[in-house]
């Protein structure tokens, strides 16, 4: 926030030297304190609600449009931090965040609130922001991971979801304690698609409605992953992985076993399990990596034990959160 001053303020006629030391002193200091408070309330915030400056943010203030919300969790987090101490941990993430978050600032993006070693953040402007920052931070990280083994610290590897739709952003709490937040079942769900990485073992996951905001999606090294059920959600959703931050040769192997991904995918949907488990095993077979056809297979030899549903439609629910 900028001060504007004028000779006026702090001449005085005969010229004081005490007070106009003792005035500029205030202005540095008023200064600093607004940019601390910016450190907590980010100016982004202050410009999504269209206010002039933080003095301006009230309680209760808020925008509510469609936007991209993005989650993103350190994998395995809590078994690293246990062999650290406080000090350790609390460098260990204030460098790794140091590291992404730059990504999502650059791309238009809102931090919302770090969660311990997640962050949530959300894009205003449209799909592609998010999954570029996604991206991005995917491919900064396995420059910072080298550093990382240089000094002896495990590699670090995140999962990230995103979703579009419809968002509350604002100021949240009482009083005496306000933040920022974000409200929406929309953030549940990006929490689940985040934790659904695990399961397929991949990095990126997006939902079928940021898929569709997508300018142009063909831009993307794109893979349809699923049709599932999530927890909190009355309607299956679609599924899809983003390939382009992965490490070459993963991308590479996954680009290569796409075909016969799709058509296990498709045999699957329509209850042909004989041949849905013949093209995951081909999938393995070219690589023995692919953990979402791992999980097929194993789905697979489920279903052969106890029969395929009477309305099944290849929607697989997930229980967990």
């Amino acid at each position: 926030m900028g001060f504007q001053f004028g000779a006026n303020d702090y001449l005085t006629k005969p010229f004081a030297k005490d007070e106009l030391l003792t005035r500029i002193k205030t202005h540095i200091q008023l200064s600093k304190i607004t940019n601390s408070y910016e450190r907590f309330v980010p100016h982004e915030y202050v410009r999504l609600l269209a206010k002039e400056s933080i003095i301006n943010v009230n309680l209760g203030d808020r925008v509510s449009k469609e936007m991209a919300i993005f989650f993103s969790d350190i994998r395995s987090f809590t078994t690293i931090s246990q062999k650290m101490t406080s000090q350790e941990t609390f460098a260990f993430v204030n460098g790794y965040l140091e590291q992404v978050c730059p990504e999502i600032r650059d791309r238009n993006g809102l931090i919302i609130k770090f969660m311990g070693d997640g962050i949530m953040a959300v894009f205003p402007d449209g799909a592609d922001d998010a999954v570029q920052a996604a991206i991005a931070q995917i491919q900064k990280l396995q420059e910072h991971n080298q550093n990382l083994k240089t000094e002896d610290f495990p590699p670090i590897k995140i999962g990230i979801g995103i979703h579009w739709g419809h968002m509350m952003v604002g100021i949240v709490g009482e009083k005496g304690r306000m933040s920022g937040d974000a409200l929406s079942d929309n953030v549940n769900l990006t929490a689940r698609l985040e934790g659904l990485t695990k399961f397929y073992g991949v990095s990126l996951l997006i939902s079928e409605s940021a898929f569709n905001c997508l300018k142009n999606p063909q831009k993307y090294q794109i893979r349809f992953l699923d049709r599932a059920s999530v927890k909190g959600r009355d309607e299956p959703i679609n599924v899809y992985e983003v390939l382009d931050g992965e490490i070459d040769y993963v991308r590479e192997f996954k680009l290569k076993t796409e075909a016969d991904f799709a058509l296990g995918l498709e045999c699957y949907r329509l209850g042909d399990l004989v041949s849905a488990k013949d093209y995951f095993e081909k999938v393995k077979e070219i690589n023995s990596s692919d953990k979402t056809a791992q999980l097929y297979l194993e789905r697979i030899d489920e279903l052969m034990v106890t029969g395929v549903p009477q309305n099944w439609d290849g929607v697989w629910a997930f229980t967990q959160k």
